[in-house]
């Protein structure tokens, strides 16, 4: 079979290198982009009642999995700087959309290219738990069920006019308001005490945020739980009520004070943007940091099939995130040095069991869906090999993932749980024992009433790989009898992709994605009942129980301190379900390499754990090293 494999793989890297060109997106799926789903046609909300779906396969063999870096993470370099332009690579074939506003952005790349204005507003540590020593502490108080913000005293935005408390009450009111256009009113917002009466018009104010002075603000929350130490209903950026709050929210997201000349509180502050291309930095005038050791930093965007040649002419000093598809070419570039990371993005292959119920706020399975059969979703994940896209596609610098919960947080994460590895003897064994037979003897299964089974894969362009990676895993699940698809018989371009799956489209029944975790490792905003977030629309009450295990105070030991052993064990047995149920099929976690010139400073490729700010980077010479 391997082999088989590896022949169909040469074959399609062959055809993906003529069809280079030909307008190709990016195959890494930031996270965050929603949109509202349209309201459910039928089910009932419950997980399907069918004997399999009580029987989950249990007999894989465990596999420990180990993270090893391949290079260091941080770079620092002596040496007198020259000022000039940083020159950094937003890698993406497809225009970004350029929402510089941290409550209305919805993708991974505006979130990117407003690093250098966010700066480092709240810090977090090792496992992503919020600490001091950003522009803003927080202060948690378990026994008041109280968090408190507590402002620098030098942070001004760059028109003049003093960060305070009003800016991070405005982010809470505009999430909860009734107008608000985006996607992150949710369980953790409305846990804050009175927010659900401002969002619906009861009440004119948030009664449970309570400004201190100038420069603190206390939010009490109805609940304490742990994610509250990740920033559960917490907002971990500061936006300019002062600039903003005369537009309609409705209209803020198009408006110029958004899109062309968004304020800054971090160390630069936006100068100039090409849509969809460009963003150039200038040093924020009232930044109270260290003075900015490079007069301007210009992101720019570059596609995945011209960034080797850009690093060799020096075109870019910093590749943030760089495709790993083309690391053999430039791995042993002269002008460069690589810098790793454990990335918190996991892949996987989502099944379409549902819609999203607007007026109800919640998903809705539908138990008659092509894909509710669990037995089902079990041997679709049997027969992907992860291993050798790993090793083939990504050179070996992704890891097979076993879970839901992504190595980043470390803590949580059940390295030792039996994920689905690649065995598709046992994924015919399923099928077969399953009612899943070849009944026309046309080597397609048919479903368990004889009906013919075809099922619609939905996979994202981007870069030369996308195409063969997408065949490579219907090939996998052609070869145990299933009849997968491509959907319209091509690849989806990035946007459209994401309008298909957030808004239920009726044809999507098998997709293929990532996430982007962020700080929390709380499940329930992807996987919960309720959030948007939920593209694949699984709900049980089981699920529901194991996810409020997790944030049950029983997780808090009689000092306040947090009782690791419970909380451990109940993220451990949410992720045995969610595989045992297989509410996605997991695919890779990820490791992160950034590619950074010789002429850089200082560059910290950590995702947590990082004092590092952008008024740290430097440049040691006026132009960048190129290849020899």
């Amino acid at each position: 079979m391997k082999k088989n494999f590896k022949v169909l793989i040469s074959l399609l890297l062959v055809l993906s290198l003529i069809l280079v060109g030909c307008g190709a997106k990016q195959t890494d799926v930031p996270a965050n982009n929603d949109q509202n789903a349209e309201a459910p046609e039928n089910g009932d909300g419950q997980e399907p009642e069918n004997e399999a779906a009580q029987t989950p396969v249990k007999d894989n063999q465990p596999k420990e999995v180990k993270i090893e870096l391949p290079y260091p993470s941080v770079l620092e370099k002596d040496g007198e700087t020259v000022g000039g332009t940083l020159n950094v690579a937003l890698v993406s074939d497809t225009p970004f959309q350029g929402v510089f506003n941290t409550f209305l952005y919805e993708d991974a790349y505006d979130s990117q290219l407003m690093k250098p204005r966010n700066g480092n507003f709240m810090m977090g540590g090792t496992d992503h738990e919020i600490v001091n020593g950003g522009y803003c502490d927080v202060e948690f108080n378990r026994e008041a069920k109280t968090a408190t913000y507590k402002i620098n005293e030098d942070l001004t935005w760059s028109d003049g006019v003093p960060v305070t408390a009003d800016d991070l009450m405005f982010c809470y009111e505009c999430i909860a308001h009734k107008d608000y256009t985006g996607v992150r009113y949710d369980s953790d917002y409305q846990n804050v005490v009175g927010i659900e009466e401002y969002h619906k018009g009861d009440a004119d104010t948030i009664s449970g945020l309570k400004k201190i002075d100038e420069k603190t603000l206390e939010v009490t929350f109805k609940e304490f739980y742990p994610g509250i130490l990740w920033g559960s209903g917490l907002t971990y950026n500061v936006e300019p009520k002062h600039y903003l709050k005369d537009i309609p929210l409705k209209d803020m997201e198009a408006h110029d004070n958004v899109r062309v000349n968004p304020l800054s509180c971090g160390p630069f502050v936006i100068s100039n943007i090409v849509p969809g291309e460009s963003v150039e930095y200038i040093p924020n005038p009232y930044w109270f940091g260290d003075k900015p050791k490079v007069d301007k930093i210009v992101y720019k965007r570059t596609g995945r099939d011209t960034i080797v040649e850009a690093l060799k002419s020096g075109t870019f000093d910093v590749v943030d995130e760089i495709n790993l598809d083309s690391y053999p070419e430039y791995k042993d570039l002269s002008n460069i040095t690589l810098l790793s990371d454990i990335h918190d993005v996991f892949g996987y292959v989502g099944f379409k069991l549902g819609k999203y119920d607007e007026e109800a706020g919640q998903v809705v399975m539908n138990e008659n869906c092509k894909l509710a059969d669990v037995k089902l979703r079990q041997a679709i994940a049997y027969a992907m090999d992860n291993d050798q896209v790993a090793e083939v596609f990504y050179n070996g610098l992704r890891i097979s993932a076993n879970a839901l919960i992504d190595p980043g947080h470390a803590r949580f994460w059940n390295n030792k749980q039996a994920g689905y590895n690649y065995d598709p003897e046992k994924a015919k064994q399923i099928l077969n024992e399953a009612g899943y037979l070849d009944v026309d003897g046309d080597g397609m299964r048919e479903d368990p009433e004889g009906n013919k089974l075809q099922i619609n894969f939905l996979s994202m362009s981007g870069g030369d790989i996308a195409e063969p990676l997408a065949q490579f895993y219907i090939q996998c699940w052609n070869e145990v009898g299933l009849d997968v698809q491509l959907q319209n018989g091509r690849l989806m371009e990035f946007n459209a992709f994401y309008d298909m799956v957030q808004e239920d489209d009726p044809d999507v029944e098998l997709y293929m994605a990532a996430w982007q975790t962020g700080s929390n490792p709380d499940p329930s905003g992807l996987w919960g009942r309720e959030p948007v977030y939920n593209y694949t629309r699984f709900a049980s009450e089981e699920n529901d129980k194991l996810l409020a295990a997790i944030a049950s105070e029983k997780a808090f030991k009689q000092d306040g301190g947090v009782d690791d052993e419970y909380l451990i064990n109940a993220y451990h047995e949410w992720q045995q379900y969610a595989s045992d149920q297989v509410i996605v099929a997991p695919t890779h976690y990820r490791v992160k390499l950034s590619a950074v010139n010789n002429r850089v400073t200082n560059w910290d490729a950590r995702s947590t754990n990082s004092d590092w700010d952008w008024d740290q980077v430097g440049l040691l010479s006026d132009t960048p090293e190129k290849a020899k």
